[in-house]
C-alpha cells in the first residue's frame, strides 16, 4: 500500500505543477495507476493509489472537500476495476491479472473502459454537486479519455513488467458470504453507469436539476453495491515455466508502438496553433480526443492482427512447447505416451510449420516409446542374464577350492590360492588334491578367452586334467590325454595354457610339466628364482603333442608361487604392467609371513598399483608350502 502510495505521488505531483487543466485536476498519467493497482494489489492497492492521490491533492493545494472526495473516487476507480477483473470471465480461468493472450487483452481493454466511464460519471457528479463544472461539459468527458488513454499506454506494460520480475500479488479468496449476489452486484454497476450517462445526455440539453446531490448519491450508493460484490469464482494460481510468453512479447511490442504513436499524437496536438481555441479545457479535450481515436483504430487492428497471430502461431508453439515440457519431465508420460500424442493431434493437421513440427514431435514420441519398450526388453533380458551369470559364477567358484586349510590333517605342507574374474565369469582356474596318500597335484590356468564361453571350456579344462592325473598317468601323459581331448569339436579354436605340478609328500620330489603358461616362482631360504623350463604348446591347440616333464626336489620352508598373465599384466592409469620385477619384489618382501598374508599382500599391492582402472584379464594366484624334515 505504502509502495503504492509513494509511486503515485511521485508520478502525480510533477504533473499538477506544469500541466493544469483545471483548477482541480491535471494532465493526469498518474490516472493509469488505480485500476492497475488495483488489479494487482486488490483493496490495498487500490487504498494506495487512493492515499497517493490525497497527498498529492494536499500538496498541489486543493482544498478538504476536493482531496476527500477524490479519495472516495479514487478508492472506487481502483476497486471497481479489481473487483471487474476477478467477476468477468472472458478467459477459461480467472487468475492474477497477467496479459498473456488476446482474451485477456480484450477483458483489460473492457475492464478499464468500464472503470474509467464509472470514474467519470463518479467525478463529473462530484463536480456538479460542488457546482465546479457541469457533468455534460467537456471536462468530464476529458476525465473519461484520461483515464482510458492513460491506462491503456501504460496499464498493460505495468502487469507485464510485475509479472516479469514474479511481483507478488494479491490472490482473493472465493467469497464463503455475500451481502448482495453477484447479480445483484452486476445490475447495480450498471444501473449506475446508466443513470450516469443518462443523466448527462439529459444536461446537454436541458438545465441542471436543482437536486442533482441526489443523482450524485443514487449512483455512489449503487456503485459502493458493486464493490461489495462476492468473488464466486476459484481464483486459479498463474501456472507458467518462463517469465514471459512469446504472445506477451507480441503483445508488449504492439502496445510499445500504440503508446509511442499515441504520445506522438499528443505532441503533435499540442504544438498545433491553439489560436482557434477558446480554453484549455477545450484545448487539453482535442488533445485527448486525438489521443483516443488513435488508440482506438490502433487497438481495434491490433486486436485482430494478434488474434490471427495467436490462433496460428503463437498459441500452437507455446502449447506443443509446454506439451514437450509436461512429457520431458513426468517420467509417466514418458512411459505412456498416448495423451501427450493425443494432445500434438490438435496441430497436426496445420499445412504450415507448425504442421512439421507437431508431426516431427509425434513422430520423434513414438520413436522413444518404441525405443523404451525395446530398451525395457533388454533390459528385463539383461537381468536375467546377469542373473544367470551370478548363478554362474557361484557354481564356477564352487568347483574351485576354496575351503582353507585345505588338508587340515597334512602337516607336511600348506597351499593356499585366490581367483578374481574381470568379467562375472573367468576363464582362470587352479585346482589342487590328492592324488593318493604320498602326491599332492597342483594345477594353474588361463583359457584364451573370457566371459561364458571360456568359463565353460575351464571346467571341461579343469575336469579332464585332473581325472587323467587320477588314473594314475604322470603329468606329461595327463597334459598329452588331455590336450587330445580338448581339441575335439574344437570348432571355436580356444586353448587353455597351464602349469601342472605333482608333489611326493614324504621326499620333497616335485615333478611339473608346463604347457605354454607363465613359470612360477621358487623361493628358498637365499632368494627367489624363476622356475623355468621348456615351455610346451598350449592345451587345446594341436593334437598329439608330446609335454616335457621337468623334476627338482622341495627343501624344508620353500615356497612356489602359480600365477596367471593377469597378475604381471594389470595396468594402472600410465598404462603401465605390474610386471614380473615388482611381482618377484613383493613375493621376497612378504615371502616369509603366512601363505595367505603373501597373496593378500600381492593382491593388495596390485590393486593399490592399477587405482580405480578397470583390469581385462583375470589375476589367479597359488602358493605351495612344503614344510617336511
Amino acid at each position: 500500500m505504502i509502495f503504492c502510495s509513494l509511486i503515485y505521488i511521485l508520478i502525480a505531483v510533477p504533473f499538477r505543477y506544469f500541466f493544469p487543466i483545471l483548477y482541480v485536476s491535471e494532465l493526469r498519467p498518474a490516472s493509469a495507476l488505480p485500476p492497475v493497482f488495483g488489479m494487482l494489489f486488490g483493496p490495498w492497492g487500490a487504498l494506495g493509489a487512493a492515499i497517493g492521490n490525497m497527498v498529492a491533492d494536499i500538496i498541489a493545494g486543493y482544498p478538504p472537500e476536493i482531496y476527500i472526495l477524490g479519495f472516495i473516487a479514487q478508492f472506487f476507480y481502483g476497486y471497481i476495476s479489481y473487483k471487474l477483473w476477478y467477476g468477468l470471465k472472458i478467459t477459461d480461468k480467472i487468475t492474477p491479472p497477467r496479459i498473456n493472450n488476446v482474451k485477456s487483452l480484450i477483458k483489460f481493454i473492457i475492464v478499464i473502459l468500464i472503470a474509467s466511464t464509472v470514474m467519470s460519471i463518479l467525478l463529473g457528479l462530484l463536480l456538479e454537486s460542488l457546482n465546479i463544472a457541469n457533468i455534460a461539459s467537456p471536462s468530464t468527458l476529458m476525465f473519461e479519455f484520461n483515464n482510458f488513454d492513460f491506462s491503456m499506454i501504460l496499464g498493460v506494460l505495468i502487469i507485464n513488467l510485475a509479472n516479469f520480475y514474479n511481483i507478488k500479488m494479491y490472490k482473493p479468496k472465493k467469497s464463503k458470504k455475500s451481502y448482495f449476489s453477484p447479480k445483484l452486484s452486476d445490475i447495480s454497476l450498471i444501473l449506475a453507469t446508466i443513470i450516469g450517462i443518462s443523466y448527462a445526455i439529459y444536461s446537454l440539453f436541458m438545465p441542471p436539476i436543482s437536486n442533482n446531490y441526489i443523482i450524485t448519491l443514487i449512483v455512489y450508493i449503487l456503485v459502493f453495491i458493486y464493490l461489495l460484490r462476492p468473488i464466486t469464482e476459484k481464483i486459479e494460481d498463474k501456472i507458467s515455466f518462463i517469465k514471459i510468453s512469446l504472445t506477451e512479447k507480441i503483445i508488449s511490442f504492439f502496445l510499445i508502438i500504440g503508446a509511442i504513436m499515441a504520445i506522438l499524437t499528443g505532441i503533435v496536438a499540442f504544438y498545433t496553433d491553439p489560436t482557434s481555441i477558446s480554453n484549455t479545457s477545450e484545448f487539453w479535450g482535442i488533445i485527448y480526443i486525438n489521443i483516443s481515436v488513435v488508440l482506438i483504430i490502433f487497438y481495434i487492428m491490433s486486436v485482430l492482427f494478434l488474434w490471427y497471430i495467436e490462433k496460428n502461431i503463437t498459441t500452437p508453439i507455446e502449447s506443443i512447447s509446454e506439451i514437450t515440457d509436461d512429457y520431458t519431465n513426468d517420467d509417466d508420460n514418458i512411459e505412456n505416451s498416448e495423451k501427450i500424442i493425443s494432445e500434438i493431434k490438435n496441430f497436426t493437421e496445420d499445412k504450415g510449420e507448425i504442421g512439421i513440427l507437431a508431426n516431427s514431435l509425434e513422430k520423434m514420441i513414438i520413436n522413444l516409446e518404441n525405443y523404451m519398450e525395446k530398451l525395457r526388453k533388454v533390459t528385463s533380458e539383461k537381468e536375467r542374464i546377469n542373473t544367470e551369470l551370478d548363478i554362474a559364477k557361484k557354481i564356477q567358484e564352487s568347483i574351485l577350492p576354496n575351503k582353507f586349510p585345505a588338508f587340515p590333517n597334512k602337516v607336511e605342507f600348506d597351499v593356499y590360492a585366490m581367483s578374481k574374474s574381470a568379467e562375472k565369469v573367468g576363464g582362470d582356474f587352479y585346482d589342487f588334491f590328492l592324488i593318493d596318500e604320498n602326491h599332492l597335484a597342483i594345477v594353474i590356468a588361463d583359457v584364451s578367452d573370457k566371459g561364458i564361453p571360456a568359463a565353460l571350456f575351464m571346467m571341461i579344462a579343469k575336469t579332464l586334467i585332473k581325472s587323467n592325473l587320477l588314473n594314475e598317468n604322470t603329468p606329461d601323459e595327463a597334459f598329452f590325454n588331455a590336450n587330445n581331448q580338448l581339441c575335439e569339436d574344437n570348432d571355436q579354436n580356444m586353448f587353455v595354457t597351464a602349469w601342472m605340478g605333482v608333489l611326493e609328500i614324504d621326499t620333497g620330489k616335485f615333478t611339473f610339466v608346463n604347457a605354454g603358461h607363465n613359470p612360477p616362482i621358487l623361493k628358498d631360504n637365499e632368494k627367489s628364482v624363476w622356475l623355468k623350463s621348456s615351455p610346451g604348446f598350449v592345451l587345446g591347440g594341436i593334437k598329439d603333442i608330446k609335454y616335457l616333464q621337468n623334476k627338482i626336489t622341495l627343501k624344508p620352508g620353500d615356497r612356489l608361487l602359480l600365477y596367471t598373465d593377469g597378475v604381471t599384466e594389470a595396468i594402472n592409469n600410465k598404462e603401465e604392467f605390474f610386471g614380473e620385477k615388482r611381482l618377484i619384489e613383493t613375493f621376497d618382501k612378504k615371502g616369509d609371513s603366512q601363505i595367505k598374508e603373501v597373496l593378500d599382500s600381492i593382491k593388495d599391492d596390485i590393486d593399490l598399483f592399477a587405482g580405480d582402472i578397470d583390469q581385462f584379464d583375470d589375476i589367479t594366484m597359488l602358493i605351495l608350502e612344503y614344510k617336511k624334515e
